[in-house]
């Protein structure tokens, strides 16, 4: 999982399936599909999947804001275990760096904010991850918001009212469609999983 910065008003996600590339919108912002990724398990289910989503003209190698959906179905089904969890990775990577959490005892859905930074560098990464268990049970789904900050760009109370303002808007973004991106690829997956079977029967019958 790669660890990425956000900044913005988080009000909505709703993803476009255009025929050439899938597209996300953002608290009214378009990003369009960069790169997306997924494991396959040793039962032929997807895995572990990713999808990034960039604004125009930028690249998921070179980016100022970006939107991600992540999938993690063999996580469990514990989105406050899962947060907990990117916390103790944020500290042991930047033991100086902090992080919060924020639980909707409600939903269980779970909501992890935090700056970090690489040694060295003069660009912090603010980042905002909500977790909430997959439309079909299994495990969990993520959505994260992202963006690059200069150091000198944003005092201590810029940075406080950002905070505020992106774990509030993350706690109301609806998180349906990235569970249905995953559904829809699991389904994709299943089917052409079953398409090999039929194939592989096939080709056993003409051998005989």
């Amino acid at each position: 999982m790669r660890l990425l910065p956000a900044l913005a008003l988080i009000t909505s996600v709703t993803v476009a399936w255009a025929a050439e590339r899938p597209s996300a919108e953002f608290d009214g912002r378009r990003y369009s599909l960069g790169f997306e990724d997924q494991a396959v398990l040793p039962d032929g289910q997807a895995g572990n999947g990713i999808a990034e989503f960039t604004l125009p003209g930028e690249t998921v190698d070179d980016w100022s804001k970006l939107l991600a959906f992540h999938a993690f179905p063999e996580m469990g089904d514990n989105p406050t275990a899962a947060v907990e969890a990117v916390g103790k990775a944020v500290k042991e990577n930047n033991k100086d760096a902090n992080f919060a959490i924020v639980v909707n005892e409600k939903t269980g859905d779970a909501i992890i904010d935090f700056l970090t930074w690489a040694p060295d560098s003069d660009v912090m990464e603010f980042n905002v991850f909500k977790y909430a268990r997959s439309a079909d049970g299994r495990g969990l789904v993520a959505l994260q918001y992202a963006q690059h900050i200069k150091l000198g760009d944003i005092d201590v109370e810029g940075m406080r009212e950002l905070r505020a303002t992106s774990v509030a808007n993350m706690a109301s973004t609806d998180m349906g469609p990235v569970q249905a991106y995953f559904a829809g690829k699991r389904a994709r997956s299943a089917s052409n999983a079953g398409h090999g079977d039929a194939a592989a029967l096939a080709r056993a019958g003409r051998a005989r």
